[in-house]
């Protein structure tokens, strides 16, 4: 459940089982105890994870580790946020650039890398898929306004026109629930939505739209 916000009672109501709740480290650092130890002592294990469970290269590696000891395992795939925070927005899905995450600072350390993922798409008239930072260990889900603030600043810093008050872009916002929301809008604009519990992305639309793009954002923007 590091990746994104998820609910465990729900789960466990459907399944009919308790579920234990992981963290990255456990994950990262423990996966052989956690999962591999009980499935050679004969056990049946699930890892259950909110989105597309391969999205998460921590999952690819658990899996060629797994493959390396000859475990069988099976992947069972979901809707992940990539490509559907395009696809749900309208956006055609062949024009995604590279993805990034955009962080809150570490020890006063902001960095440029998301900056320069935007400029590097939109001289290719390509969308940037921001996934927004979520630590779920210390209850940090970053808005829609903070990103804002933030890609603001890396302008501050680098000043070479990439992000203005003007640029649209479609705020995608708690995507396959039922509160979800979808906005196009100008970053000025976007900064001031309601609050929503998230998980929150941020898509950056490439510089120039193509026609049936500009009307299906009009037709699923909220």
């Amino acid at each position: 459940s590091y990746t994104s916000i998820l609910s465990n009672s729900d789960l466990e109501d459907i399944i009919g089982r308790r579920i234990f709740k992981l963290r990255r480290a456990d994950l990262e650092e423990r996966f052989e105890d956690v999962l591999f130890k009980p499935v050679l002592q004969g056990l049946n294990v699930a890892l259950i994870v909110p989105g597309n469970p391969l999205d998460a290269t921590t999952h690819v590696s658990i899996i060629v580790e797994a493959y390396r000891r000859n475990i069988v395992f099976e992947i069972v795939p979901a809707p992940g946020i990539i490509p559907n925070a395009l696809s749900m927005s309208g956006l055609m899905v062949y024009k995604i650039g590279k993805i990034t995450t955009l962080t809150y600072p570490k020890n006063g350390f902001l960095s440029d890398y998301p900056y320069d993922v935007i400029k590097d798409n939109d001289l290719r008239n390509l969308h940037t898929i921001l996934l927004l930072e979520i630590d779920v260990e210390n209850n940090v889900v970053m808005s829609i306004r903070d990103a804002v603030d933030i890609l603001l600043k890396l302008e501050d810093r680098r000043g070479e026109g990439v992000i203005s008050m003007e640029r649209k872009a479609v705020a995608v916002s708690g995507l396959g629930g039922s509160n979800q929301r979808i906005c196009f809008e100008s970053l000025n604009k976007l900064k001031t939505l309601p609050e929503h519990k998230g998980p929150h992305t941020l898509v950056l639309t490439s510089p120039k739209l193509h026609f049936m793009e500009e009307e299906a954002l009009k037709a699923l923007s909220s």
